[in-house]
Formats: C-alpha cells, structure tokens, sequence
C-alpha cells in the first residue's frame, strides 16, 4: 500500500538551525575567540536536541501507527530536554572563559527559528 501523505521537509529547520549556529558563531568571532565558541556552542546546544525530537517526531505515520507516534513524540520531547541539559553542562564544565552572552543569545536566538518552522518546511 502506498503512502499518500508526504511527510514535510521537517530536515530544512535543523539546516536553517546550523546555518544560524554558524553565521552567530561568526559574528561574535569578530568580539573574541571565546564569545565565538560559546555562541556555536549555544547554537549547537539549541540544534541538536532539536534534530532528534524531529527524527523521532516524524519516525511514524499513518492512522495505524497513532500509538507509535505518540510514544516517539513524548520520548523525543523528553530525550531533547535532556540533551539540552547535558549541552549546558558539557559547555560549563569545558569551556573556561564562557561568554554568557554569547551562549544563551545564540540558543535563544537558534531556538526561535521554530516559531517560524511552517514557513522553513512549508506544510
């Protein structure tokens, strides 16, 4: 039985998400070395959570799968709050001059794109 539902480019958020990481890193390069490793660090702390809730979100389809996804999507959630812990925490154990800015600005910042997720997938 064929698919008739396509399942939306969900992968151009996380691509748009990297891009941001990368073009904020660069910016606060221009301030200091430290500032641009905290900002990629921050972006990546906002993407890659990100990127696995998506994988897990979309994993499933169809009617008969509705048990599936449910579970996927909540274990996803969960698993990307996690991440996100232990991306904090890895940035503040290893990196030794931690701009603060420059770390919670750009996972704001990285973090926002979701609102703009339909226009980025275009469902």
């Amino acid at each position: 039985m064929s698919q008739t539902i396509q399942r939306p480019p969900v992968h151009r958020i996380v691509l748009v998400q990297l891009g941001l990481c990368a073009i904020m890193a660069l910016l606060f390069l221009l301030r200091s070395p430290e500032a641009g490793l905290s900002a990629f660090a921050g972006g990546l702390i906002s993407a890659i959570p990100n990127a696995y809730f998506i994988y897990k979100a979309f994993l499933f389809s169809g009617a008969r799968q509705v048990d599936h996804m449910l579970r996927a999507f909540y274990q996803g959630g969960a698993w990307k709050m996690v991440l996100t812990a232990i991306g904090f925490a890895a940035a503040f154990k290893t990196i030794h001059q931690l701009d603060l800015f420059a770390l919670f600005g750009t996972f704001v910042l990285v973090q926002g794109v979701s609102f703009f997720a339909s226009k980025i997938a275009k469902f």
